[in-house]
């Protein structure tokens, strides 16, 4: 994983000696790659499948009560929630516990999403708080790692967040489904997990891509 980094007063815990091990980091960062491709997998596949889906009128969990589409979308989000809190779980015995839990609060409602589609009661606080909490991982884990170029970038994150949606809401978009401003959170979550979060996929592929080396 990253660097160690300094403790704040909302984020403290000892470092378990093996979550500092390569082979600990690489099956942390498998759970995130999981939960990031099956989310945005399942999305892609479930829009291949709906020639009906419009990103201008429609939103993303519209995909979700369609029959072409719903099990692809559904499915997706909820295996990715359930891989994305085994990632989070990863980030709190690594000494990240206040982001552990906000990622894995996020992780169990976009999971949510998936299982209860739009016509659910429950939909709606799900989607809400999955864009809510993701928005907070970015400002806590960038405040924390704000020294660090990763830090600042996964600091901006979150008021380009609440940009989005701000002016989405304040009627500057030229839509009228959700859809087009629901994808940046989503991109801007696999971007966090794969290459500027404190875990990062994509830094653990390149260790174990040099240890393979090394060992030839």
């Amino acid at each position: 994983m990253a660097a160690p980094e300094p403790s704040s007063a909302g984020d403290q815990g000892d470092t378990d000696a093996d979550a500092d091990s390569p082979e600990f980091e690489r099956f942390v960062a498998a759970f995130g790659a999981v939960a990031t491709l099956s989310a945005l997998g399942g999305i892609a596949l479930a829009i291949l499948l709906d020639p009906t889906f419009s990103w201008a009128t429609d939103a993303l969990s519209d995909l979700g009560v369609r029959d072409g589409s719903a099990p692809a979308f559904n499915w997706g989000l909820i295996a990715g929630g359930a891989a994305g809190v085994c990632y989070a779980a990863g980030l709190g015995r690594a000494g990240r516990p206040l982001r552990a839990l906000l990622l894995a609060l996020a992780m169990v409602a976009m999971a949510g999403v998936g299982l209860f589609d739009l016509t659910e009661p429950l939909h709606g606080p799900a989607a809400i708080g999955f864009y809510g909490l993701v928005t907070l991982v970015f400002a806590v884990d960038g405040w924390v790692r704000r020294g660090a170029a990763t830090g600042r970038v996964a600091l901006a994150f979150a008021p380009v967040h609440v940009a989005v949606w701000a002016t989405f809401v304040a009627g500057w978009w030229p839509v009228t489904g959700l859809a087009l401003p629901e994808l940046p959170g989503a991109l801007m979550l696999a971007a966090w997990v794969w290459v500027v979060g404190p875990a990062p996929v994509v830094e653990a592929i390149r260790a174990a891509a040099g240890d393979t080396t090394d060992g030839h």
